[in-house]
């Protein structure tokens, strides 16, 4: 039995751990996402909290990684509301975000997320952390 080049892409596609980037820096989403995606990932970017929220349970993600300060609604309140809409699955949400606060931190630990990276990051570093907490199928 042959299979076709769109067949391959989709099994593929299916299989993949799903990665949702959420940044209003749009540069910043577009080259995260292709670095993910050379590593073996699927990914959705989001350049709002809302845009994420609305995309994330059709797409459910394996990991989130956010933006906290972001125009309408800061990741710390994204982080709050997906928290609600993921009913049987804990997935990892690290922060990465421009603040280098102790009171940033504190709030990320306190809602649980499970890391929070200052930009400017080591991608190398990230894309290391992203393979720990979900690696590629």
């Amino acid at each position: 039995m042959l299979v076709s080049e769109r067949e391959v892409l989709f099994l593929r596609e299916v299989c993949m751990r799903k990665i949702m980037l959420v940044d209003d820096e749009e540069q910043l989403v577009s080259i995260m996402a292709s670095v993910l995606q050379d590593e073996g990932f699927a990914v959705k970017q989001a350049l709002s909290a809302e845009e994420a929220l609305s995309e994330y349970i059709s797409y459910s993600p394996d990991l989130v990684i956010s933006d906290v300060k972001m125009a309408s609604m800061d990741g710390f309140a994204m982080f709050e509301r997906v928290k609600t809409l993921q009913h049987e699955k804990s997935v990892p949400f690290i922060f990465l975000t421009g603040l280098d606060d102790r009171l940033g931190q504190q709030r990320a630990n306190s809602l649980g997320a499970t890391a929070y990276v200052s930009k400017p990051f080591d991608v190398e570093e990230l894309v290391e952390m992203v393979k720990r907490l979900v690696p590629p199928i």
